[in-house]
């Protein structure tokens, strides 16, 4: 029973998808072939067996061994067109599927970070994964099912009123009565397959939760509190599992049951219209109109599951084409290519809010000289990431402009502005693979020997080379095997090894000890010599000797200075220093 949603323009849907199929008009004119031909031999067997069956009745067993053969070669070759149907039309789905699926994996790789900001990972990959599988079901089985049956509905109608038109009345009195029981039974189960989807996705975010937050529910023995909530929930699916599949269990028998009484009304209005003799009609007719009945209601039956599933695809392919269709964000591309920057960075009166009427930075003003440290301070909030994003382009400002080397941002090509941008976040993004397929990842053409030695940089060399297989070693999904600490490590080594112009750091060490800050800001020091460099880090004593600190609070530009000339100004930032300062006294205290 189809659950979802329709696809709302239809036809349009239906153009985008010939548009794919069109590049295989040469096997899709076999597979209409096949259908039409699988159908014709299909709608044969009935009347070749009726003949076969009166030329027994009439002692003529030659005429009947005929037929017989003829039956036979008939079912061979149905099976084997078929099967070459079908086969054809496999290839065709999985490659159109393919391509769709590469052109949706292509588009994402071109959406702004604005489209993931503002839509669900999860429906991003569902688009992906379950709503290109139900145009692949779609395509793979539905679009020849429904063909074959709407051909074989016609064929066995037209030749059930040519074996017996009385005959094939009776069947056809009895489709509004199939149609109405099932309609009757699927308007109940279709609610309750609803509530079991929905209960279900509940469950699955018990279990995910449970899985992912087990360590907080030990913490403070909510253990019992979680089983129940589970509890309650599995019964909840259960109920409504059970309504569901018990009332879709009717479906199958009623049609049985209808089906095998149509046989009956067949045969007993059928030999006694033959003893009569008023209507000229054989045995074998009879015989052919009861398998004629199967091939007219079977069509039926599955029509409107195949209709279901159709639909199901429709909606699917709209909504991985409407990913398609969406702008990336190389629409409003500069045209400047620049191989090296030079780093003078400055902000002109820059405005910016990720929602309307809720601004996040307001009117900032500031320069930061090529080869210099700035440092960004502030409260959790003010908007301290946020320039980060827009001197990389993840977004477009409101108002305002921003220079680097005298030139717009936005006259710069996005892909050279950004190879010439390092970056180092507080959460680091390692990729399933090696390690050294990691570190490489900052610049794909870099030699063994670089690697390690953009790894001895950034302190990583050494707990890289005690792993059991060294740099050949796997990092499990999102570096899961590593620490949060080994895995900010190889990021500074991917990010060192990049050799950027204008290095950004934020909160690049949070994550890892004291000694290996240390380190590491010894290794950063040495790095960032003659590049421009953004810090934003929450404990001051990292950022003293920056050029310039910028101190954000609510979206705006507060102070602006060294790290002398702000305490002297006793302002906001003197008050955040020695509130640090104070807090680590009490602690080593």
């Amino acid at each position: 029973v189809y659950l979802g949603k329709g696809a709302t323009n239809r036809k349009q849907t239906v153009r985008r998808l010939w548009g794919y199929l069109d590049n295989y008009r040469g096997k899709l004119l076999t597979v209409v072939f096949a259908l039409l031909l699988t159908s014709g031999l299909a709608v044969m067997l009935p009347w070749l067996f009726g003949s076969a069956l009166d030329a027994i009745s009439e002692l003529d067993f030659q005429r009947a061994y005929t037929l017989g053969a003829y039956i036979v070669i008939v079912s061979l070759l149905n099976s084997i067109v078929r099967f070459v149907g079908r086969y054809t039309m496999t290839i065709i789905a999985q490659s159109t599927v393919a391509k769709i699926r590469k052109d949706t994996f292509d588009k994402l790789q071109n959406l702004p970070i604005k489209y993931y900001d503002t839509n669900q990972s999860g429906d991003i990959i569902s688009r992906l994964t379950n709503d290109v599988d139900l145009i692949s079901n779609s395509l793979a089985s539905v679009v020849t099912e429904l063909i074959s049956s709407v051909i074989t509905l016609i064929g066995s109608l037209v030749m059930m009123f040519i074996v017996s038109w009385s005959l094939a009345l009776i069947v056809i009195i009895f489709v509004p009565l199939m149609a109405f029981f099932t309609a009757k039974i699927s308007k109940v189960t279709r609610k309750g397959f609803i509530a079991q989807q929905k209960h279900l996705g509940e469950l699955n975010g018990i279990i995910e939760e449970s899985i992912s937050g087990l360590k907080v529910i030990k913490l403070y023995g909510n253990e019992e509190e979680t089983a129940e909530e589970f509890q309650e929930t599995n019964e909840r699916l259960r109920d409504a599992g059970y309504k569901a599949n018990v009332y879709s269990g009717f479906i199958m028998p009623v049609i049985n049951f209808l089906n095998n009484l149509i046989y009956v009304v067949i045969v007993i209005v059928g030999a006694a219209l033959f003893v009569s003799g008023r209507v000229a009609i054989t045995p074998g007719d009879i015989a052919s109109i009861t398998q004629y009945a199967r091939q007219f209601i079977q069509p039926i039956s599955n029509l409107a599951q195949l209709f279901n599933t159709l639909q199901q695809g429709l909606a699917g392919a709209e909504r991985v084409f409407k990913l398609i269709d969406e702008e990336t964000e190389y629409v409003e591309d500069g045209t400047e290519e620049v191989e090296r920057l030079k780093g003078a960075l400055e902000f002109k009166n820059v405005s910016f809010a990720y929602e309307t009427d809720k601004p996040v930075l307001k009117n900032i003003n500031f320069t930061a000289d090529g080869g210099k440290t700035v440092a960004i301070v502030g409260p959790t909030g003010s908007g301290k990431t946020t320039i980060i994003n827009l001197i990389n382009r993840f977004y477009d400002i409101d108002e305002g402009e921003i220079l680097i080397d005298g030139l717009n941002i936005n006259e710069y090509k996005k892909d050279h502005l950004r190879k010439n941008i390092g970056v180092v976040l507080q959460d680091t993004q390692l990729f399933t693979g090696t390690v050294y397929e990691n570190i490489v990842y900052g610049d794909l053409e870099a030699s063994k020997e670089a690697v390690e030695e953009a790894s001895k940089l950034a302190n990583a060399h050494d707990f890289i080379m005690k792993l059991p297989h060294g740099y050949d070693s796997e990092v499990y999904e999102g570096g899961q095997n590593f620490s949060q600490g080994e895995r900010q490590l190889i990021s500074i080594a991917r990010t060192i090894l990049s050799n950027p112009d204008i290095l950004i750091l934020d909160e690049a060490t949070s994550n890892v000890d004291t000694r290996t800050e240390f380190k590491i800001q010894a290794s950063m020091r040495t790095l960032m010599k003659g590049r421009t460099s953004f810090v934003i880090a929450h404990r001051l004593q990292t950022i003293r000797n920056a050029n310039r600190i910028l101190v954000i609070k609510d979206g705006e530009l507060i102070e602006n200075g060294n790290h002398h000339e702000l305490l002297h100004q006793k302002g906001f930032y003197y008050d955040l220093y020695t509130t640090q300062f104070k807090n680590l006294v009490l602690e080593e205290e």
